[in-house]
């Protein structure tokens, strides 16, 4: 709501050019709002990952009950080792994500501010577009849409009791 009340306010203040879609170059512009976006580009010679944590040969250690949560809750078979494997380099990655110092970072909302973003006049309209917005759809039901099954649970083990709701 703020960014729409923002670049509302930007457009009645700047000429825009163009007919109904309107271009609006950001990054000529000179903002005139408070932004988490940095003006210029970091001149930074030390790595972002310090180099004891960037070539860790430790693989978590993963138990099978923590395996077959991981296979339930997800719906993705991790049986094989190539799986296994995947998922142990994925949490390694996100270990050494979180020991990255973030000291002094300001957090970043958005990238677009500096990005030419295309503007259209706001025409209200009935939307009565029922006929059309159906005809994409590849099964209806009476005017509904009729979507494919979702998450289908998993095969559960043989010698596992099934949950009674």
């Amino acid at each position: 709501m703020i960014r729409g009340l923002t670049i509302f306010t930007l457009c009645k203040r700047l000429p825009l050019v163009g007919s109904s879609r309107k271009q609006f170059n950001w990054a000529k512009s000179q903002l005139q709002f408070a932004t988490k976006v940095p003006q210029k580009p970091c001149d930074s010679t030390e790595p972002i990952v310090p180099t004891t944590l960037q070539e860790s040969d430790s693989k978590p250690a993963i138990d099978r009950q923590t395996v077959q949560l991981l296979e339930r809750l997800s719906l993705v078979d991790l049986e094989t080792n190539d799986a296994l494997e995947t998922l142990a380099d994925s949490i390694g990655f996100a270990s050494r994500i979180l020991a990255i110092d973030t000291e002094g970072v300001e957090p970043l909302y958005t990238v677009l501010e500096q990005e030419k973003l295309s503007l259209r006049e706001d025409v209200l309209n009935d939307g009565d577009q029922q006929a059309e917005v159906l005809q994409n759809a590849a099964v209806t039901e009476e005017e509904y849409f009729v979507a494919p099954p979702g998450n289908i649970p998993l095969e559960t083990p043989e010698n596992s009791l099934p949950t009674t709701n």
